[in-house]
């Protein structure tokens, strides 16, 4: 049996043994009261993103290990036979190989979520279809197999759109085998326009550019869940630059960790909770391999040596002071609100309140809630093409922590006076309540992260200036 397979097996041990205490049966004779713990699910997946099948037989052990762990998170009612077709569409899709495999493997989901509209609505599908596919019209193709199988998808519109892009995409001449997002060259002559979505180097992540405007920074005093920190509002002038699409990924990150060697210290030393980055190009994230979860576990220093190395990057032999002060930076907390709020002045970009399946909270009404983190672009954009700004995890910003706005910069610079040890964090977590969420809500933790709860792991986006 191949190291994979062991992994496998043994991810469907740790599935079958939550199960076991989950369902309260008795362990070695002992009569055990049934128990249902918060983690048991999360730990299950866990275990299972620890594994990578490489074979049939792989894919036939995790498809059964997933089953396991999907039939503890959804309803009793939802048939068994739908929950081994998620099963087998996930493993199969995370083992294919070719064209025809993970057609049949979208296909496979198709039938699921046919069967059962939750599938859909958890996004097994769209992770697997925008991951693994190698071709835009082989993408579109898996994309049309979403709507297929759920035609009143809540994102039913935006996928038509991506269709119609990819669709447009394949008509032009392929300049790199990745039509999904090409690189760009940086140059002082180029330029950007507002929405566009451009990346500087096949490790760089994707960036949106950000229009140019003014915005009136902070909450209102009768605005639900409000907290002082939040005032005074004010005005701020903001200059285009471009954000990242999502958070910086888990998979991006163990590029620069491989690259490096750096190692974070840990964010949790109780539990244990830290990237292991022996050297010698190996790396592991702290709670298993997920690519497209954002990256956490992560200070701001963690962020900041980030960055100096992606400059790096864009000007080979620079030195480390020139690095840090390439076009890639964190960025700043009003041009963090201005972004998150994409132009509107409610507390949260899509209106007043939390409503339901639009962010991943502790009360936001999504299949995460409280329980896990979600990949990114689990949930629709922002105006301005932004995933996640609004929970699943906070995000770093370059200022330090005031606590109030009085005194603060209108031009929407990085304020770096006050307390900076302590810099300000924004968008709330997964596991935060709702009044966290919202684009004027702010925290601070310490730049070696040590002082934000297990709950609430950090993760951060990149700014870039633009010319």
């Amino acid at each position: 049996m191949g190291i994979k397979a062991r992994s496998a097996m043994l991810a469907m041990g740790v599935v079958l043994a939550a199960a076991w205490v989950w369902l309260g049966w008795p362990a070695d004779g002992a009569s055990q009261p049934k128990s249902r713990p918060e983690a048991t699910f999360e730990a299950a997946m866990a275990a299972l993103a620890a594994t990578s099948p490489g074979s049939p037989a792989e894919a036939r052990a995790m498809e059964r290990a997933i089953a396991a762990a999907l039939r503890l998170a959804v309803p009793p009612a939802i048939p068994d036979a739908a929950v081994a077709s998620a099963a087998r569409a996930r493993a199969d899709g995370d083992s294919a190989g070719t064209k025809g495999d993970y057609l049949r493997a979208a296909e496979e989901l198709g039938r699921a979520a046919r069967a059962a509209p939750w599938v859909a609505e958890y996004q097994i599908g769209r992770g697997i279809l925008l991951e693994k596919a190698e071709h835009d019209g082989e993408a579109a193709t898996a994309f049309e197999l979403y709507l297929k199988a759920k035609p009143n998808a809540d994102d039913g519109a935006s996928v038509l759109d991506l269709i119609a892009g990819l669709r447009q995409l394949k008509r032009k001449p392929a300049a790199n085998a990745d039509h999904k997002s090409l690189p760009r060259e940086a140059s002082s002559a180029r330029l950007y326009r507002a929405g566009e979505v451009f990346r500087d180097c096949a490790d760089c992540p994707d960036m949106v550019v950000v229009p140019a405007g003014r915005f009136v920074m902070g909450s209102q005093s009768g605005e639900s869940g409000r907290f002082d920190t939040e005032g005074p509002q004010h005005p701020v002038s903001i200059r285009s630059f471009a954000l990242g699409q999502y958070d910086v990924l888990e998979r991006e990150f163990l590029v620069f960790l491989r690259a490096t060697g750096y190692q974070p210290a840990p964010c949790d030393r109780v539990l244990g909770m830290v990237w292991r980055s022996p050297g010698g190009g190996l790396a592991a994230p702290p709670l298993g391999d997920s690519p497209r979860q954002p990256a956490v576990c992560l200070s701001w220093n963690d962020a900041k040596a980030y960055v100096a190395w992606l400059n790096g990057k864009l000007a080979p032999g620079a030195s480390r002071v020139a690095a840090s002060s390439g076009p890639y930076r964190l960025p700043s907390e009003a041009e963090w609100e201005y972004a998150a709020r994409a132009g509107t002045s409610t507390a949260r970009w899509w209106g007043e309140p939390i409503g339901a399946g639009n962010a991943n909270c502790n009360g936001c009404g999504s299949f995460w809630d409280n329980r896990l983190i979600a990949e990114s672009g689990s949930f629709g954009p922002n105006p301005f093409g932004l995933y996640d700004m609004l929970g699943n995890v906070w995000q770093w910003t370059a200022d330090c922590w005031n606590e109030t706005y009085v005194g603060a910069p209108a031009d929407g610079g990085a304020w770096t006076e006050g307390d900076c040890h302590r810099r300000v964090i924004r968008g709330g977590s997964w596991s935060n309540i709702a009044v966290f969420v919202r684009s004027a809500a702010r925290s601070k933790a310490s730049v070696e992260g040590w002082d934000y709860s297990y709950d609430n792991y950090a993760g951060f986006r990149l700014a870039r200036s633009l010319p």
